[in-house]
């Protein structure tokens, strides 16, 4: 059942910081192409292969744009609001936000040495440096104000919901941590002598998923720590052993990532219990997979050139994103109101610039998915706790009732929805707050069948 949020360095780490990991991960994927050697013991058993051919994946029909030109890398989308790194090995360094929908490009505030950006709705984290030390700040688009997590050297941080999580080299080790922007609290994922690293959370912030490695480098399985209550996490390994895991996504319901436990780097998924792994045989080098609604994004290199797929879990379809001369390559896939989005990296011929590109197209439409929608739209509007968790309440009653495929519940508690903001128009919410609302929920209701 899926269940909506409610809101209640060492020398060794500078050698390491996400910048030059995701920049070297650039050039290296550029530059190579190599595969590390497969180790031969396995002991995660595969439920299921699925064989995919690239050449018989169809086109999406869909919109591309160029976010920016030049020297840019570690591109994230959150709906229409996509961030970047601008220059990351110059002192100019700065994190850009975008309006995909306008074009508008912003630079976050301030003089730091700012980089490794992740986004969720209005608000972005990433990581800056002053007097050669990293540190984690907030951002949101909306109140344009800006929120310091406590503590030094953290870098890379990802951000879903009140949660953000981010490497930890504090202690001289490198762990995984989180900050609550709720309740202003970090709390330790890790605690021991291995690499945890590349952490990134779900959208609604109950879930980390993230590497833990013998070296930075080798010997990486995944893991993954749910919340159960504020600050208290349920923590499992979901690979062990054969091969490099590596890289994890998740979207709250399933984490995806890349192993080349077969001799070459495919793409495996499971749910976040793991309960079973799914393998996508697919000819070459896959790399850089995400996953947002059901929809795994992944670079795909194949002889001598690289291009965006999207498989599709629910349906079992694979398409093909980009179709050019050129490499696409370090991609990122959101799904947001109906619309997909994928922001990714654009290598110039001579590995003089990095362009930043995105692709729009339209998703396959779930009642779930936008109903977790409208209640991503509820949460951005930073609504007193008990208003808003009246709301998220309301829709969990629904997706629950979609779920047990008791539409007419839902419809009616879809109904009870709009009837509370329209009597919250003008008082806990603004009227165009209101509107918005019941615009979604009464979408919802038409596409239900809703008498």
């Amino acid at each position: 059942m899926k269940t909506l949020p409610i809101i209640i360095r060492n020398p060794r780490a500078l050698k390491r910081t996400t910048l030059l990991s995701a920049l070297l991960i650039t050039l290296a994927l550029v530059a190579s192409f190599q595969n590390r050697s497969a180790a031969t013991a396995d002991s995660t058993t595969t439920e299921s292969t699925i064989v995919l051919d690239t050449n018989a994946a169809p086109l999406i029909d869909g919109t591309f744009q160029v976010v920016s030109n030049g020297f840019n890398t570690n591109p994230h989308v959150s709906c229409n609001l996509a961030t970047y790194t601008s220059d990351p090995l110059r002192a100019s360094s700065r994190v850009h936000y975008q309006d995909l929908s306008t074009g508008t490009d912003n630079v976050i505030p301030g003089d730091e040495y700012a980089f490794a950006s992740g986004v969720s709705g209005s608000r972005i984290a990433y990581t800056v440096s002053t007097s050669g030390r990293y540190a984690i700040r907030i951002f949101d688009t909306n109140s344009q104000t800006t929120t310091a997590v406590p503590g030094i050297n953290r870098v890379g941080p990802s951000i879903g919901g009140n949660l953000v999580a981010f490497e930890d080299y504090g202690n001289g080790q490198f762990d995984v941590a989180t900050y609550d922007l709720s309740t202003g609290i970090v709390t330790p994922l890790t605690n021991d002598s291995l690499y945890d690293q590349s952490p990134k959370v779900s959208p609604n912030g109950k879930a980390v998923v993230w590497e833990k490695c013998q070296t930075s480098n080798d010997g990486c399985d995944i893991y993954a720590a749910i919340q159960t209550s504020p600050g208290v996490f349920t923590t499992r390994a979901l690979t062990t052993g054969g091969g490099e895991d590596r890289f994890p996504s998740t979207d709250g319901e399933v984490v995806v990532y890349t192993s080349d436990r077969t001799g070459e780097r495919d793409v495996y998924y499971q749910p976040l219990d793991g309960s079973s792994e799914v393998h996508l045989s697919i000819p070459g080098d896959q790399r850089r997979a995400t996953v947002s609604r059901n929809l795994i994004s992944f670079e795909s290199r194949y002889l001598l050139s690289s291009d965006i797929y999207v498989y599709d879990i629910r349906t079992g379809n694979l398409s093909k994103a980009t179709s050019a001369l050129h490499n696409e390559m370090v991609s990122e896939i959101g799904v947001c109101n109906g619309v997909g989005r994928i922001v990714y990296v654009v290598p110039a011929d001579d590995l003089e610039s990095f362009d930043i590109h995105a692709f729009s197209f339209a998703a396959p439409h779930h009642a779930e998915d936008q109903i977790e929608d409208l209640n991503a739209l509820v949460v951005s509007f930073n609504l007193p706790k008990g208003t808003a968790n009246s709301f998220i309440n309301k829709l969990q009653q629904a997706l629950d009732a979609i779920e047990a495929s008791d539409t007419a519940t839902a419809c009616l508690l879809l109904t009870d929805f709009t009837n509370q903001c329209a009597a919250q128009s003008g008082k806990k919410l603004t009227t165009d707050q209101a509107t918005q609302l019941i615009n979604s929920a009464n979408e919802i209701k038409s596409d239900l069948g809703c008498q």
